[in-house]
C-alpha cells in the first residue's frame, strides 16, 4: 500500500494532538472542544537549542510529552491550557519544579506567535492554573520579550510574584504556586 504525503501529514497532525491532549490531561485539566491551529503554510517547527538569546520554538520532536516536561498553550485574553498541537507557535516560558533552571518543567507555548509578546505587562497573553506542578515550581525563564507573574491562588489571586523574566529562585512564592499569567 502506497501512503501518500497528504495521509503522511494527517496521521502526523493527529498524532500532535494525541500528545497534546495526553499533557493537558497530565496537567489535571479540562480543555474545550478541539480547536485547529491555523494552517498558513508556514514550515514545520524545529527542533532548537534553547539559549537564551536565540528563538526558541516548542520541540516538535517531543510532541508526546517526554518524561518531566508537560505542556501547556496559552492564548491571548484566555485562561487554561488550550487544545493546540506541541509544535505550533513559540516558547514564551518555562517553569520549573528545581532551582536553577532544573528538574520537571512546564513548557508554556502560544501557538498563533511568530515574533513574541508585546513589550508591555498591561496586557493579556493567556495564562493557566498549574495542575500536576502546582506548589512545585522554584524557578522560571522566559522568551521572546515574554514575561510571568506566579499566583498563589489557582484563578490568578492570592499572593503573587512580580513579573518575572528570569529568576532561578522564587523566594517566598517557592513551592507555593498554583497560577500563572503571561504578558
Amino acid at each position: 500500500m502506497t501512503i501518500t504525503t497528504r495521509t503522511r501529514t494527517a496521521r502526523a497532525r493527529l498524532a500532535a494532538v494525541v500528545g497534546g491532549l495526553a499533557a493537558i490531561a497530565t496537567l489535571g485539566l479540562t480543555a474545550p472542544a478541539a480547536t485547529a491551529a491555523p494552517d498558513d503554510g508556514a514550515a514545520p517547527v524545529q527542533v532548537e537549542v534553547v539559549t537564551s538569546d536565540e528563538q526558541v520554538t516548542v520541540e516538535a520532536a517531543r510532541a508526546t510529552a517526554a518524561a518531566g516536561t508537560l505542556y501547556c498553550a496559552v492564548i491571548d485574553g484566555t485562561f487554561g491550557c488550550k487544545d493546540y498541537p506541541v509544535g505550533t507557535g513559540l516558547v514564551v516560558a518555562r517553569l520549573y519544579d528545581g532551582a536553577s533552571f532544573t528538574g520537571r518543567q512546564v513548557v508554556v507555548y502560544n501557538p498563533r506567535y511568530r515574533v513574541g509578546c508585546t513589550g508591555s505587562t498591561t496586557d493579556n497573553e493567556g495564562g493557566s492554573t498549574l495542575g500536576a506542578m502546582s506548589n512545585r515550581v522554584s524557578s522560571v525563564r522566559t522568551y521572546h520579550q515574554c514575561d510571568v507573574k506566579l499566583f498563589d491562588g489557582a484563578s490568578k489571586d492570592g499572593a503573587s510574584t512580580g513579573w518575572i523574566d528570569i529568576n532561578s529562585r522564587l523566594g517566598s512564592l517557592d513551592n507555593r504556586a498554583s497560577s500563572f499569567a503571561i504578558s
